[in-house]
């Protein structure tokens, strides 16, 4: 995200009313110094994404809640008269602070992006936004855009044909010096050749004689051989290996990159096919891996956790949206009343008394209770661990217990928040 950019939605946040610091410079500098800290924060520990998110998204958040306290010490490091302004919680500057660094972290980062909208887009249905409204609007559809765009790029499959792109290879800088054969030391061993043996025997005998002979091929030989010795001695002294070494490295090295820029591409395809095929298939079968039986054999309060464990398992961390239609599709196969919806207290209520629910608690992700506002997904790990009872549900979702919502709403909620936590966890 642009300084500009950033400077915009911060003004953004600031025409909408969501809270007035009047027409100090000093007060815009100091929210922007905030904002710019709570991102080096947050990119620290990407697992405090999903809670930040919530934070922000809900105007009635506790002035309790612990997140907002941790904002106010990174504020006050600035502002530091805050609380002398504001003496009661500020929490809609705390919030303002948080949807700027939400935006900024995620603008510069495809993951940030994907772990804020996935959380935020979970619980934006039920969040009561006034004033807000219109950033939090931009927020998701800049993030969601940024997500979705990286997910393409996962998913995509190749269609352009592989080519190798070589460039050719050129030794221009090998050059040799003047090579030669010493003529006269030649001419000296020819002639030593030629010359009267120890023995007695010279040309004067005849070539023919077997003692000549012997003689002449030996010293002929020598002469040759050494004058040739010679001349090659001088041609690997005149010989610059490196002339020749480094454009053949050099063009190897082109070689193995481009090769490997065109497997890896070949290969993205192929895993792209390959996990289409295999959603297509979890969905045709409706079976359900981890518990290996067909979701037919499911009751209905365990179906939208199980399928949406399920489905978090077999996919990506970087996953398109089209994924989450696929597992809305496939449990209206499953339910006969498609799209009604329930509310939670009846979901809940119903889950308790399913004889079936225990099967499920050992497939989620093990969470340790803490303070503070939570997931949907988190409540339910922690409900069918007996660590928290359903009238603590709106405290600690900020969603009402008479909201209502559809079996493949819940599914899929369960689904962005199991991704957010391989995401955060990375």
């Amino acid at each position: 995200m642009s300084d500009a950019n950033e400077s915009d939605f911060l003004q953004s946040t600031l025409r909408s009313g969501l809270f007035d610091i009047g027409d100090s410079d000093d007060r815009l500098k100091w929210l922007q110094q905030s904002v710019t800290a709570l991102v080096r924060y947050l990119k620290k520990n990407y697992s405090l994404l999903p809670k930040y998110s919530l934070v922000a998204l809900d105007p009635n958040i506790s002035d309790k809640e612990p997140i907002l306290n941790d904002v106010e010490q990174i504020i006050t490091k600035y502002w530091k008269a805050l609380r002398g302004k504001y003496p009661d919680m500020p929490r809609n500057i705390h919030r303002g602070v948080i949807l700027n660094a939400l935006m900024k972290l995620g603008s510069e980062d495809p993951v940030a992006a994907r772990i804020i909208y996935l959380t935020s887009s979970n619980f934006y249905p039920y969040s009561k936004l006034s004033k807000e409204k219109k950033i939090v609007q931009t927020l998701l559809s800049e993030l969601g855009e940024i997500a979705e765009n990286h997910a393409a790029e996962e998913w995509s499959l190749i269609e352009e044909e592989p080519k190798l792109k070589l460039s050719p290879l050129k030794i221009n800088q090998s050059k040799f010096g003047k090579i030669e054969i010493d003529d006269e030391r030649l001419s000296e061993g020819l002639m030593e050749a030629m010359s009267q043996t120890p023995s007695g025997y010279g040309p004067q005998h005849g070539l023919n004689q077997p003692q000549y002979q012997a003689h002449f091929i030996e010293k002929t030989s020598e002469a040759i051989s050494e004058s040739f010795n010679s001349a090659f001695g001088d041609l690997n002294k005149a010989l610059n290996l490196s002339a020749i070494q480094d454009p053949i490295n050099r063009f190897f090295t082109s070689f193995k990159k481009s090769l490997d820029e065109n497997l890896k591409s070949s290969f993205a395809s192929i895993v792209a096919v390959e996990r289409r095929s295999k959603l297509l298939w979890w969905k045709e079968t409706l079976y359900s891996p981890s518990l290996m039986k067909s979701y037919r054999e499911v009751s209905n309060p365990v179906l939208p956790i199980l399928m949406g464990s399920d489905l978090s398992k077999q996919v990506a961390e970087v996953t398109p949206i089209s994924v989450d239609y696929l597992l809305r599709d496939t449990l209206l196969i499953l339910n006969e009343k498609k799209g009604e919806k329930i509310t939670y207290k009846d979901f809940f209520d119903s889950l308790v008394k399913d004889p079936s629910k225990s099967e499920i608690i050992n497939l989620l992700p093990e969470m340790n209770e803490s303070d503070g506002r939570i997931s949907v997904t988190d409540f339910i790990v922690l409900f069918l661990n007996d660590k928290v009872k359903l009238k603590d549900f709106t405290q600690r979702t900020g969603i009402n217990q008479d909201d209502e919502v559809s079996k493949e709403d819940l599914a899929v909620s369960i689904f962005h928040d199991l991704l957010s936590i391989r995401l955060s966890s990375k």
